[in-house]
């Protein structure tokens, strides 16, 4: 039987917690239907590959689902991770996929080492070029030869391939008694899609929402709990808002007994009855708050800070801990330039995820910003992308370090407020 192993690279970062590789999954399920063994080395968790045979193709994914909107600009544990498989393997062909070999396909190849190169959905993507690689298909080094692969009908597929990890190492930020903890955590998505096209956001599915049968994502939240899986993490972008799919979900997560956080928007809290959710066991729900001077960014996303905080208290009101993600060196952002941005995240009566603003090709800031940084040109190399983020930080107007430590310093920093916990 013709063996193919995923591998998972390390993150670049120290994370708070470590979500499983859904997409990973859901291509193996897959492969599987088509008579494919299929095994997983996740290097966040282990150094080493459990034992087997020599797999005859390795799948490396650069950034899986909950890292894929926010994928990281440095190669290099990626690079690490294909020179482990070429140490381990000897000449077995290995395809990258991910958000850099979608972007930047011929610096991907080029700068990984990797046979091929798999532009598209991850999952979509892995399944069509393990597809095509073994029947020896139009083998060019970035595949597809044009464009990228389609998305697979997710609404076919099967249920993800959850025997594959070990549902207790995978974890996420849990409500317990109203506070947050780190605990195991399922990963589930059942809307793929965001169409608010905020600039600075990467959308790794698209602008186009695309639900699932309920039915099929109730079906993998059982799974989850059948294998012990008490919590569960809702990747969807902007959940609630596809009204009729939400609304069917709670009826069918109701009396479940699974509890479950999730993310959306403000506009979307403003607009929903969330007691429902809570009802069918919503614990958390994270908004993008961003900062209080985001609407006068220019990026597109123009929510002022007194309806999130609105969103904050009608959460809480129904029994739901709020949180928001904030991000740190929006354009043009006057609250990070004259440091109100510090000062609005330590008044927030919500716990808060802290990213940079990063500038990711497939993004349209980074389509407007990234010559502006790279003395014109549009970068040919992923280090030339990093540079041009780097190079934007150094001109910002403002201590973007400075402001991170004392943002990292607050109380109700997600760090902070679990370890606390």
């Amino acid at each position: 039987m013709t063996q193919v192993c995923f591998v998972v690279a390390q993150d670049e970062f120290e994370r708070h917690f470590l979500q499983q590789p859904l997409d990973v999954l859901n291509a193996a399920a897959v492969l599987r239907q088509d008579g494919v063994e299929v095994s997983l080395w996740d290097r966040r968790l282990t150094e080493r590959p459990a034992p087997a045979d020599t797999p005859d193709l390795v799948v490396v994914v650069t950034a899986v689902a909950d890292r894929a909107q926010c994928y990281p600009l440095d190669l290099s544990l990626v690079k690490e991770a294909v020179a482990a498989v070429r140490d381990r393997w000897p000449g077995v062909p290995v395809i990258a996929c991910g958000p850099h070999a979608t972007h930047l396909p011929q610096a991907c190849h080029r700068e990984l080492g990797v046979d091929h190169v798999a532009r598209g959905e991850s999952d979509s993507a892995a399944v069509q070029a393990v597809r095509d690689v073994l029947h020896r298909r139009a083998l060019t080094p970035v595949l597809p030869a044009a464009g990228t692969y389609p998305d697979l009908p997710v609404d076919q597929w099967p249920l993800p391939a959850y025997e594959l990890t070990d549902p207790l190492a995978y974890t996420a930020e849990v409500v317990v008694d109203g506070r947050t903890r780190r605990a195991a955590c399922g990963l589930v998505m059942g809307v793929r899609g965001c169409s608010y096209g905020c600039s600075f956001c990467h959308l790794p599915f698209g602008g186009r929402m695309r639900p699932r049968p309920v039915e099929q994502t109730l079906a993998e939240t059982a799974a989850l709990q059948a294998r012990g899986t008490e919590s569960v993490f809702f990747l969807d972008y902007v959940f609630g808002l596809h009204r009729t799919f939400y609304d069917e979900l709670c009826d069918g997560l109701t009396g479940s007994g699974l509890e479950w956080t999730g993310q959306t928007r403000a506009e979307v809290v403003l607009r929903t009855d969330v007691r429902r959710w809570a009802e069918a066991g919503c614990r958390g729900m994270w908004l993008g708050a961003e900062s209080p001077g985001v609407a006068d960014t220019g990026v597109g996303k123009r929510v002022p800070p007194e309806k999130v905080a609105e969103a904050v208290q009608k959460l809480a009101d129904a029994g739901i801990k709020p949180f928001a993600f904030i991000l740190l060196g929006l354009p043009d952002d006057p609250a990070c330039a004259g440091g109100e941005l510090v000062d609005w995240a330590a008044s927030l009566p919500v716990d808060f995820g802290l990213n940079q603003l990063v500038l990711r090709p497939g993004t349209a800031l980074y389509d407007e910003l990234a010559p502006r940084y790279n003395d014109g040109r549009t970068p040919a190399s992923w280090a030339e992308v990093a540079e041009v983020t780097r190079r934007y930080r150094e001109a910002y107007p403002t201590d973007l370090d400075a402001q991170w430590d004392r943002l990292t310093a607050l109380p109700n920093y997600l760090g902070n407020a679990m370890a606390a916990a």
